[in-house]
């Protein structure tokens, strides 16, 4: 085997970006083993951020196209079809009637509350229409 003579700067070099633990005995070939191999890691790991840049950027452009959660049916639009209710003002969201209606809706959905309340207390109202 070729023998290389190696100088002490490039040598006490090796030996720090090694890194040895304390009162760890590391022979040059073990330190020049021990960084060489950490660069190769480094190179591999400098390749890895593209892929997973990639792949996050089309998981990223998948949910973008979908929304996250399916539209609300529009409640003026329900609100109109209910007598009771098709003449006021500010009837625009499902909030707006439980709190003329006085139904709390204690941080659940208000359309839910309002389904279940017109199934027991207006029979008689068109149903509050479900998220498709």
């Amino acid at each position: 085997m070729q023998k290389f003579e190696v100088d002490d700067d490039l040598a006490a070099l090796v030996e720090r970006l090694a890194k040895p633990r304390p009162f760890e005995n590391l022979s040059f070939n073990a330190a020049l083993r021990r960084v060489l191999q950490g660069q190769e890691l480094s190179a591999a790991r400098a390749t890895e951020p593209d892929e997973i840049d990639r792949l996050l950027g089309e998981a990223n452009a998948v949910s973008a196209r979908e929304p996250k959660k399916a539209p609300s049916p529009s409640a003026a639009e329900w609100a109109a079809s209910v007598p009771e209710l098709k003449d006021r003002r500010g009837m625009t969201t499902w909030k707006a009637i439980c709190d003329l209606l006085k139904i709390d809706t204690a941080g659940d959905s208000a359309r839910r509350k309002l389904k279940n309340w017109v199934k027991l207390h207006r029979s008689k109202w068109p149903a509050v229409p479900d998220i498709d």
